[in-house]
């Protein structure tokens, strides 16, 4: 069996009644690795830390993240890349772009960072862009690692416009928050391109896992240059194209040219399968069946040395009289819509709450709520009741419960970023 990539989709509905009006669909498109050997050589690794260390990240916060930063150089390897940029006020590099190869040192650097004064990021994020921009990696994984406690002031746009920058000269972005006063809208806003994710960690206690798992992912990176496009029949469209497995988010597809959408999905950590739902707009059409749009995969396998592959299928959908046709959800599709539309729902919540419509905000959060009991996810439907009570009687929403529900609804909360893995399969 060739290397490769496999893509399987499945539709929402085995058949669509006859219409003369447009119809939805979904499609479930599953992509999984065949043929891959088990263990695959490492990408030499370029790691940037960016680390807040604003007062508010005295004591036990800061000691975690120091002990983590440690574990980190532990982990890599000689021919792997190292630098820390720590921020406050102003920003500092204390540890420059380097080989990860005097480890004692880079340790003792890591130990001589101290918590003081405010919160400003994105002198930081600059800094970063420099210093991982110095390795010249033929080919290899390059990111940043950001960890906040608070929120940045006055320096917010140019957080997103050097995180735009960052992605597009093809280096990851993973933003972490900890605690329960960071803007989480600024990091999911920078986080809202390829390659790039934001998580929320709970405690101090998970923050060495969370960096641990970091430099796991980005060690066994299978595919990387991963694009897909869709050509649709004339008439229909794509109205969204989300990613859920292994977490909720939205893909950024753009319409390149008349009826053909293009999206970057950046790189592929491991070899578990990930998952994509795309909302098609069905044109009216004859009973019979058509073909709906034709979808292309490009990817690379650089642990392979196979460059530029290429892998496609073409989605038919079938027209019935109405008479005979079901409308009964397959229940794969139905699984992954569940989660979906409750993500979409709670953050519909969060845009109405701010906008101060709370009886909209809090009826959008009850059905959330109600999705999610009926997804089984009873102990994060809880918490969303909770928060649709606390918002009905005050106007308001906890931080933490709203950044539960937020990271809940994506699968990317949890014990070490447990609840990821378990999304994973």
């Amino acid at each position: 069996m060739a290397a490769g990539i496999q893509l399987r989709s499945t539709l929402s509905r085995a058949a669509l009644a006859e219409s003369r009006e447009p119809q939805l669909i979904y499609v479930l498109l599953e992509m999984s690795a065949q043929g891959v050997p088990t263990t695959l050589p490492k990408l030499p690794l370029n790691l940037c830390l960016v680390i807040d260390r604003s007062s508010s990240m005295r004591g036990e916060r800061l000691q975690q993240v120091k002990d983590a930063a440690s574990r980190i150089v532990d982990l890599l390897g000689p021919d792997d890349h190292f630098s820390l940029v720590t921020f406050n006020d102003r920003a500092e590099v204390v540890v420059p772009a380097q080989r990860a190869r005097n480890k004692g040192d880079l340790k003792r650097m890591i130990g001589q960072v101290e918590a003081a004064g405010g919160t400003e990021m994105a002198t930081g994020m600059a800094l970063a862009l420099q210093e991982v921009q110095k390795p010249m990696l033929g080919r290899g994984v390059s990111r940043i690692l950001l960890l906040t406690d608070g929120r940045t002031y006055g320096d917010e746009g140019r957080c997103v416009e050097i995180a735009r920058r960052v992605q597009g000269r093809g280096i990851g972005l993973t933003a972490l928050g900890i605690g329960g006063e960071w803007n989480e809208d600024l990091l999911e806003t920078m986080a809202a391109r390829e390659n790039s994710r934001t998580q929320y960690i709970t405690s101090a206690t998970e923050i060495a896992q969370v960096f641990t798992d970091e430099v796991k992912r980005m060690s066994s990176i299978f595919a990387q240059d991963v694009a897909l496009k869709a050509e649709l029949r004339p008439g229909a469209m794509l109205r969204s194209l989300d990613r859920v497995r292994p977490f909720i988010a939205t893909v950024q597809a753009l319409e390149e040219r008349e009826l053909v959408w293009a999206a970057s999905l950046g790189d592929w950590p491991g070899t578990d399968p990930q998952a994509f739902l795309l909302e098609v707009v069905v044109p009216p059409m004859a009973v019979g069946d058509h073909p709906l749009l034709r979808l292309t995969l490009r990817y690379s396998l650089p642990g392979m040395n196979l460059l530029n592959q290429q892998e496609e299928l073409v989605l038919r959908v079938s027209l019935r009289p109405a008479s005979t046709v079901s409308y009964e959800v397959d229940p794969t599709v139905k699984h992954w819509l569940e989660r979906l539309v409750a993500y979409r729902l709670q953050a519909g919540a969060w845009q109405d709450m701010e906008a101060g419509r709370v009886e909209e905000a809090t009826r959008r959060l009850q059905m959330a709520g109600t999705r999610l009991f009926e997804a089984g996810e009873v102990e994060l439907a809880r918490t969303v009741q909770e928060e649709a009570t606390r918002l009905l009687r005050s106007g308001h929403a906890s931080a933490e419960g709203r950044k539960r529900i937020k990271y809940g609804t994506r699968g990317l909360m949890g014990r070490g970023g447990s609840q990821e893995r378990e999304a994973q399969g």
